[in-house]
């Protein structure tokens, strides 16, 4: 097998980490010795032991004359667990094979430098854009501190997400929601306005399919949110879920909310970017969320638009036609076409008889 091929092989071993990491990233690692895999092993859950330290576990002894083959650079630092460097100094592999360097500018290069130091023979670069598309959440999350940001959306062929009286059940069919399922037990977060609340009194949870379930976020001015919602009283709430409203809400609100478990954050006004901004750096600081899914509504969208920070689009195209309703991003200021920011599509697929297609930012 040729290094593209192991290299494939650990990335798929890194998948399996997917949604239980973040916001550590997916990594896999394997070993081989005369062209044979002898140990694999990938990054179980956040906290847990790395991918290097999994495979070599598995075996006895030092891995003279082996290859170790990894999707991320070996850490040098002492985070939740020791370096995994000192560990593959103290093996001796004859080579380490990595696909991408750490994007965390305080230790990219030096897991590298540090294996050169010590004699051992070190590629980088083996499938580098497929291993920074797996961890594109987290190379984001090092570069902008702040969570990657996904909007998703179901809209027909003209355009609306939703009738004019806010009906949208269903625009979307049964294979594409059994998706968006998939894809919030990948996620660490879903956020929505509070309109989304008091209209559709949603779950926000993982029922399609095996998973997690994410935190719920719930962005609101005025608290304007029933205190029996589901996301206020069901099971996780105490959990998963988070408040955030602005410094002039209500106070006997915010502790009633506090009382039942559900944190609250009290925020400067967010319809100003840069305090959204804020917002999200804390959401990743103090949270952990590195990847947050907007499930709407339509001023949600648009907020995260008028900040610059949606890096990526998952829509849903149902064949239908309704002449009118509302659109993901109606409550954008008009802007000429020539200052619209520009997504790149990324992929696109059939979705039972919906069309999914992912855009990311430019």
């Amino acid at each position: 097998m040729t290094n593209s091929e192991f290299m494939q092989r650990a990335l798929e071993l890194a998948k399996l980490g997917r949604g239980y990491v973040s916001p550590n990233p997916m990594v896999g690692c394997l070993i081989t010795k005369n062209n044979e895999i002898i140990a694999e092993g990938y990054h179980k859950k956040y906290g847990g032991p790395h991918a290097e330290v999994n495979a070599i576990n598995s075996l006895m002894g030092d891995l003279i004359g082996c290859y170790v083959y990894v999707t991320l650079e070996p850490c040098s630092h002492f985070g939740k667990t020791p370096p995994c460097t000192d560990l593959l100094i103290e093996k001796k592999p004859d080579k380490v094979i990595i696909a991408m360097e750490d994007p965390n500018p305080e230790v990219s290069g030096k897991g590298i430098q540090k294996l050169r130091a010590a004699g051992i023979n070190v590629e980088v670069g083996v499938l580098e854009q497929e291993a920074q598309e797996l961890n594109k959440s987290f190379i984001l999350n090092m570069t902008e501190n702040r969570p990657y940001i996904t909007a998703k959306f179901a809209q027909t062929l003209d355009g609306f997400m939703a009738q004019s009286n806010n009906e949208s059940k269903w625009i979307s069919n049964e294979e594409s929601r059994k998706y968006v399922h998939k894809l919030r037990a990948e996620v660490d977060g879903i956020m929505v306005g509070s309109g989304t609340v008091r209209r559709d009194d949603p779950k926000l949870n993982v029922r399609m399919v095996e998973g997690k379930d994410p935190t719920r976020i719930v962005i609101t001015s005025s608290l304007d949110i029933p205190t029996e919602s589901q996301l206020l009283t069901d099971e996780i709430a105490k959990e998963k879920t988070i408040v955030v409203c602005n410094n002039e809400t209500d106070s006997k609100k915010i502790e009633l909310l506090k009382s039942k478990g559900v944190k609250v954050i009290v925020s400067e006004n967010l319809s100003k970017a840069g305090n959204l901004r804020k917002l999200m750096s804390l959401l990743y600081e103090d949270y952990n969320l590195g990847h947050i899914l907007l499930e709407g509504g339509s001023g949600l969208f648009s907020s995260f638009y008028e900040a610059n920070l949606i890096d990526e689009i998952i829509s849903f195209q149902a064949p239908k036609i309704i002449g009118q309703g509302l659109s993901p991003f109606s409550r954008i200021k008009p802007i000429k076409l020539s200052e619209a920011a520009r997504y790149k599509l990324h992929s696109t697929q059939k979705s039972g008889d919906d069309v999914m297609s992912v855009w990311r930012r430019k």
